[in-house]
């Protein structure tokens, strides 16, 4: 309604519309891709022929995320450009991509309704704001979330009983095995596993995974390629890392097992690897990471340590520390989270750098606005407890300032927004408002 009553006060202006997408994580449910959603959505609204009708330009693709929460990275975009009024229209192929939680999608949409955010449904029209289309919804989400819980069930017994019988649950296949055709269970690969025996036996007489990734990519023994069926897309084939030729070692796939956890469970695949080199690779590496870990510096004293996402990679930051001196007696060391992980053999990102005090001192100024206190403490907190709060925060010492922030702060996420400028988004721990409503 409020969507109409602006439109009809301001006919000549343009309606931006957003269009959300949904995969699930359940993929064996799940046949329509973020990339199929977002075309039909977009044809869709093409074909209304609606005068005025603007895309709004940013994409709001969750991929492999469950419908189960809100908790998703484009929904928490998408939400948060809809309270800073960027759009006025959103479109969604079904309200399953949107949400599969009856709960969830009460409260989304009435989020949505307020904000004067009209909401269309390619192959639901009739769920519409008033009424009748609140009642659908409710309807539709309900049974949304008895067929999640249902396809929960069945993935569940499904995995139990391959479990059971030593078979592959999922994921992708390791190096050294091929996926049967039509079992889809593990067989040797006749060219890989080899080159896996090989690798063991390096690590067994003691080289360092660098040293083996160096060597095994000097007689260009290339990293497992994958195809992906959905995509088309084709990854893997490059150089080793020490990183990925430690998980090598330490996946006791090879043995004829399956991780499980913490332990290990029986597999029905054939073993590459006999079990005395596999332990003495273990010992060999279990060794080395102790002394290692001794001489490693974890940053502790940071606050917002493995909390800041990488803007570009989506990975978390890692911290990082070098030292200059500026005199014959004075040493300064500056801290800073950056990427630098290799997480997937993928390289850093480069430039992704944050000088740690001065983006602590960033985030210290956002709580001088009430609008980080209502994220902490919910839109219907009253003015008087915000005031009240932020009185309090500018009377405390800046060193119990700085240890709420390590225990309330659970995820920083920045989208950068032009060259020079990027946006903030904290998300909190469940109890972080405690020590303020104590006072």
């Amino acid at each position: 309604m409020n969507a109409l009553l602006r439109q009809m006060a301001a006919p000549h202006q343009p309606i931006r519309y957003a269009i959300y997408t949904r995969q699930s994580v359940e993929q064996l449910a799940d046949f329509s891709s973020c990339e199929a959603q977002f075309h039909t959505c977009r044809d869709f609204a093409e074909a209304s022929g609606e005068r005025g009708l603007v895309w709004c330009g940013q994409r709001f693709d969750d991929e492999g995320e469950s419908g189960a929460t809100l908790d998703r990275p484009a929904m928490r975009k998408l939400r948060k450009v809809v309270d800073l009024g960027g759009i006025d229209r959103i479109y969604a192929v079904a309200l399953d991509r949107v949400t599969r939680s009856m709960r969830d999608a009460t409260l989304l949409m009435d989020d949505f309704e307020k904000a004067g955010v009209e909401v269309r449904f390619v192959h639901q029209p009739e769920l519409t704001f008033g009424a009748q289309g609140r009642l659908l919804r409710h309807v539709m989400a309900a049974f949304a979330e008895f067929e999640r819980d249902m396809i929960t069930a069945r993935l569940a017994e499904s995995r139990t009983y391959l479990k059971k019988h030593g078979r592959r649950l999922a994921g992708k296949v390791p190096y050294g095995y091929d996926a049967h055709p039509h079992t889809r269970q593990l067989v040797p690969n006749a060219e890989e596993a080899p080159r896996v025996v090989a690798i063991f036996e390096r690590a067994a007489k003691g080289e360092r995974p660098k040293q083996i990734a160096d060597a095994i990519d000097a007689l260009n023994w290339p990293t497992k390629i994958y195809h992906a069926k959905r995509s088309g897309r084709t990854t893997g084939g490059g150089k080793w890392t020490a990183r990925q030729v430690t998980d090598t070692l330490r996946n006791p796939v090879y043995i004829g097992r399956f991780a499980e956890g913490a332990d290990t469970r029986d597999g029905c695949h054939e073993a590459i690897v006999d079990r005395a080199t596999f332990d003495a690779v273990q010992k060999q590496l279990d060794s080395r990471r102790t002394t290692e870990r001794q001489k490693r510096t974890r940053h502790d004293h940071l606050p917002f340590r493995q909390k800041i996402v990488c803007p570009r990679c989506g990975r978390l930051l890692a911290t990082h520390q070098t030292t200059r001196r500026v005199s014959s007696d004075t040493t300064i060391v500056d801290y800073f989270y950056q990427c630098r992980s290799t997480a997937g053999g993928r390289s850093p990102c480069p430039g992704v750098r944050l000088h740690a005090w001065k983006f602590e001192q960033l985030v210290l100024g956002l709580f001088d606005d009430a609008a980080t206190w209502r994220t902490l403490f919910g839109q219907d907190a009253s003015d008087l407890l915000i005031h009240q709060v932020m009185q309090t925060w500018r009377e405390l010492l800046p060193l119990w300032k700085r240890d709420w922030l390590r225990e309330a702060i659970q995820r920083i996420e920045i989208m950068e927004t032009g060259e020079t400028e990027a946006d903030i988004s904290i998300t909190f721990t469940a109890d972080a408002a405690k020590p303020f409503l104590a006072l």
